[in-house]
């Protein structure tokens, strides 16, 4: 809707980059904070958010790269101009936790401990990822007829046209989701709650990618992040079954 939000000479400053690093410090004081509430010693968490947050930006951007080639094929230029938007949200996944893993090998730290902690700030950054694809146009939504969840949007072209309202409604499920992690923060561990995290971002995204217009590759009749979606939720839920049993098992052992 507003991709500029101000002109300083030949400079822009791009509403995009504006709306995510908001998100982002928001995510670094989310995380601060329930850092501090937390019993054990996490005093280098702040480690662990910059491993994470730097290998998302690389690992979003190239995948987005990856999946818009037809266009970035012909605008070599433009690959690293991050802060113009341009991000996946699976690529930042993916390369943030693989990051994390290697991290917490290398410093001896629990993986499921750090995952745990860092899940709120995922769940909120990813909000204001919504956000941020709503003021740049991104991720917009199929035509439609007149209903509760059309208005007269804009696709990435700036084509203004009466689409599903996809950001609003990615950004009300990322919101559901951090209401739930607050509710249950202290009832479950840490891997568990990142998991159970994990579940419902998922869900939500794949609900929302059934309204999406935008281009993306397909596979058959379905769209790639609906089918990514799909097997985040069964890991997910897998990661859940799994992390349930081997506590039952551990506690009949003690």
């Amino acid at each position: 809707m507003h991709p500029i939000l101000a002109r300083y000479g030949p400079f822009f400053l791009f509403t995009f980059t504006v709306v995510m690093g908001i998100g982002i410090l928001a995510g670094v004081g989310l995380t601060a904070v329930l850092a501090r509430w937390d019993r054990r010693d996490r005093s280098d968490w702040i480690d662990a958010f910059l491993i994470v947050l730097v290998a998302g930006m690389v690992g979003g951007r190239i995948a987005f790269v990856i999946t818009n080639w037809t266009y970035y094929q012909e605008n070599l230029g433009e690959i690293g101009l991050v802060w113009r938007g341009g991000l996946s949200y699976y690529g930042a996944l993916l390369a943030g936790m693989l990051a994390l893993g290697i991290w917490s090998l290398g410093q001896g730290r629990s993986f499921g401990i750090y995952a745990g902690l860092l899940a709120p700030a995922i769940a909120l950054v990813s909000a204001f990822g919504w956000l941020a694809c709503w003021f740049e146009g991104c991720a917009y939504g199929k035509e439609t007829g007149f209903g509760p969840l059309a208005a007269d949007l804009p696709d990435s072209f700036g084509v203004f046209g009466l689409r599903y309202q996809t950001q609003w409604m990615g950004l009300i499920f990322c919101i559901f989701t951090l209401l739930l992690i607050f509710i249950v923060w202290r009832r479950l561990r840490p891997i568990t709650l990142f998991f159970l995290t994990l579940l419902f971002l998922s869900a939500g995204r794949l609900i929302v990618s059934l309204f999406r217009g935008d281009a993306i590759p397909m596979i058959g009749q379905y769209r790639l992040d609906t089918l990514v979606d799909a097997g985040l939720i069964l890991l997910s839920m897998v990661g859940i079954v799994l992390v349930t049993i081997r506590k039952k098992i551990l506690d009949h052992k003690q």
